[in-house]
């Protein structure tokens, strides 16, 4: 029904990881529960929050109960009109100016001085509860690097544009030969004698690039002496000559990713970010952010649970057939989030005080996206196997069909599962890299 636990992550046994005793802790405590127990206690929300947390939790859902567009579909973020995105757009307009969004920024971009970073995953948790239409990963990350690593004119330009709504970015980093890998980028820019810079190569699954004004990009600039070195980031305007954007239809039917060209592309020094030669510097930092806010949606798990656990409420009621099977793996799955809960929320505490392991985010991740998935394909196969189901169980249907086709995606989308595998061997494990495995 699942896959072996090893392959969520196959060196637990080896050290004390918090994620091992979440899940030990979880499984022990849940194993004995009845199935009547788990529907009972399927989808319950977590104690009772601190009264300040608990306010602007309600400052959140009215602002969303006031000003969200309709609901969103996993998988079919993008608009698919000029009326979705002019509204898409006052959305997230709306959310910078009701302070929701770049609170965290220094208060001469914008940002809140009462900020407190607990207010972020308050933010990100009721919009996902709301299905409402959540901040763009690529936006967040252009923020944190022009914040970082830009000059004082790149920041006068570029974010008031994205806290009006006016700029969406996207992220030029993946190439058909080089994924999660950007070591490997091909792409390259070459400076010319009056410094301006010519760009040429290819980019892949570049999300939301379709609709995006400005592009983040990784190119080469110089033969690398290391595998990181030589990689200078580009802020790159998406209407520039020479650029073409080709959209890729998803398994699930939406436009989100995207192969953009460029074919001598010219920009001005000006459009650089960070030092030439130094790229590698700029892409890690704004991909931990990515990383953290990928592995933080936990609250998607407990949707999905909700879901599974509404089907199977109809479809596996006492006395069918299904009933002990199918209550028995949702009980196993409601460990695995459990567990992965305990992990993140751990982990967003560990972050917000400053003392986090650089593993916890690759773990977090891990547990988010891999669980998502095995969930998803559950709640489907659920589903097919009692087809067909009342009417008003449509639209639940419909998420975990969604939720199935773009649970992959997730992960890939800011470094695949095996990447991630990869940095925990080295960085927790202390495990050798391959090249050094070769060469003794």
């Amino acid at each position: 029904r699942r896959p072996p636990r090893s392959t969520l992550f196959p060196y637990t046994t080896l050290f004390r990881s918090p994620v091992h005793q979440a899940m030990r802790r979880c499984m022990t405590t849940l194993a004995p529960r009845p199935p009547r127990t788990v529907q009972r206690t399927a989808g319950r929300r977590g104690p009772t929050e601190p009264a300040e947390r608990a306010r602007f939790r309600e400052r959140v859902r009215s602002v969303i109960a006031e000003h969200a567009p309709g609901p969103t579909r996993e998988g079919h973020r993008a608009p698919t009109s000029p009326e979705q995105e002019a509204a898409l757009r006052a959305w997230y307009r709306t959310l910078y100016d009701e302070g929701l969004l770049g609170a965290d920024w220094p208060t001469e971009w914008g940002g809140r001085p009462d900020h407190e970073p607990w207010q972020d995953l308050v933010v990100v948790e009721e919009l996902i509860r709301a299905r409402a239409p959540r901040p763009i990963d690529q936006v967040l990350l252009a923020s944190h690097v022009l914040l970082r690593f830009g000059t004082d004119e790149q920041r006068a330009r570029y974010l008031p544009r994205i806290r009006s709504g006016e700029d969406i970015w996207c992220q030029l980093f993946s190439e058909p030969g080089a994924g999660s890998d950007l070591a490997g980028i091909t792409a390259r820019a070459t400076r010319r004698d009056d410094g301006s810079w010519v760009l040429a190569g290819q980019k892949t699954w570049t999300t939301d690039g379709h609709w995006a004004q400005m592009g983040l990009a990784l190119l080469r600039t110089a033969p690398p002496a290391t595998r990181h070195a030589g990689i200078t980031a580009f802020a790159v305007p998406m209407d520039s000559e020479n650029l073409v954007v080709r959209p890729i239809r998803t398994i699930g039917g939406a436009l989100e990713f995207n192969e953009v060209f460029l074919d001598g592309v010219v920009l001005g020094p000006q459009h650089v970010i960070g030092e030439v030669n130094q790229g590698w510097a700029v892409a890690m930092s704004g991909l931990e952010v990515e990383r953290f806010t990928v592995g933080g949606n936990v609250v998607m798990l407990e949707l999905l649970l909700d879901d599974v656990v509404a089907v199977a409420r109809r479809v596996a009621a006492p006395g069918t057939d299904a009933y002990d099977d199918t209550w028995a793996v949702i009980e196993q799955w409601r460990g695995e989030y459990e567990a992965a809960r305990a992990f993140i929320t751990g982990h967003a505490e560990r972050a917000t005080a400053g003392t986090s392991d650089p593993t916890d985010a690759p773990i977090a991740k891990i547990l988010y996206t891999e669980t998502y998935n095995w969930i998803a394909r559950f709640g489907v196969e659920l589903v097919t196997r009692h087809l067909p189901l009342p009417a008003d169980l449509e639209p639940v249907a419909q998420r975990l069909s969604d939720a199935w086709l773009w649970s992959r995606a997730m992960t890939i989308s800011g470094g695949s599962s095996e990447v991630m595998r990869n940095i925990l061997a080295r960085r927790r494990l202390k495990l050798p890299s391959h090249e050094r495995v070769g060469r003794t």
